[in-house]
């Protein structure tokens, strides 16, 4: 579980402080060399799990990872005090190599328009510090300078923790889907690149959904897929009494001349 890091070599996107702990970050680009302390931070994440939020974390493997990298792909890391303590797995797709990583979604547009967060890791122990936030903002920052306009994640129903995250940073629930490899229901999540980079722009861009939505709690998922199948997305996440409000679908405006 060695997450000892140098990174003189590797690209600084940005520094920060860490708001809880104290010091600074620097986010990264990890390379090649880099995947035995991202398979140790994955064993670090790992271990903290209970048996039942194992299915939380998808491991990804040194072959993977390699693979992964020769495609064109990159991956977010945040460096603290030489340890390597949160990392993001961005898939970019292309037509040579179209996959988008989700299991469960597809999309009709080109693949070189669709970007995939996926492996978001954080250390237990540098939870506090935004880290996540941090990761999504550079991603999104990636995407628009790439052209890339649809943003997309999957992430476990029962993961609350990252995908009310997710939401917080303006994705939203468009679908519940299946993943085989280990039996478990997922959320699919989607946004487009701009708007979310605009909305974030805003103060209040985190406030709740407007008037025309309906609440149901995390654990009812037909009464979730009943909404979605209407056209309904999921918005926002009341952690107190753990209900997600799924915002109604917007009417089309009527156009003169439209049929």
């Amino acid at each position: 579980m060695n997450q000892d890091i140098n990174i003189s070599t590797n690209k600084i996107l940005k520094t920060g402080p860490m708001k809880k702990s104290g010091g600074q970050y620097a986010l990264v680009l990890l390379q090649p060399k880099d995947i035995p302390q991202m398979m140790g931070l994955q064993d670090v994440a790992f271990a903290a799990l209970t048996p039942e939020q194992q299915t939380y974390l998808h491991h990804k493997t040194p072959e993977f990872l390699n693979k992964h990298f020769a495609h064109g792909n990159i991956v977010l890391g945040v460096v603290a005090d030489g340890k390597l303590v949160a990392q993001s797995v961005v898939v970019n797709p292309t037509r040579l190599y179209p996959d988008t990583g989700m299991t469960d979604m597809k999309l009709d547009v080109e693949p070189e328009k669709i970007t995939t967060i996926q492996g978001v890791i954080v250390d237990p122990a540098a939870r506090g510090n935004n880290l996540m936030t941090v990761m999504v903002d550079e991603w999104l920052a990636i995407a628009k300078k790439e052209g890339r306009t649809h943003a997309v994640a999957e992430v476990t129903v029962q993961n609350h923790h990252s995908w009310s995250v997710f939401m917080k940073e303006g994705l939203q629930i468009h679908s519940i889907g299946h993943d085989g490899t280990d039996n478990s229901d997922v959320y699919n999540m989607h946004a487009s690149v701009t708007h979310l980079i605009n909305r974030r722009a805003k103060p209040d861009f985190n406030k709740a959904a407007a008037p025309k939505s309906a609440t149901c709690h995390m654990s009812q998922l037909l009464h979730q897929k009943a909404l979605l199948r209407k056209g309904y997305v999921g918005v926002s996440f009341n952690a107190a009494n753990q209900n997600i409000c799924f915002r109604a679908p917007r009417k089309k405006q009527f156009k003169p001349g439209g049929v």
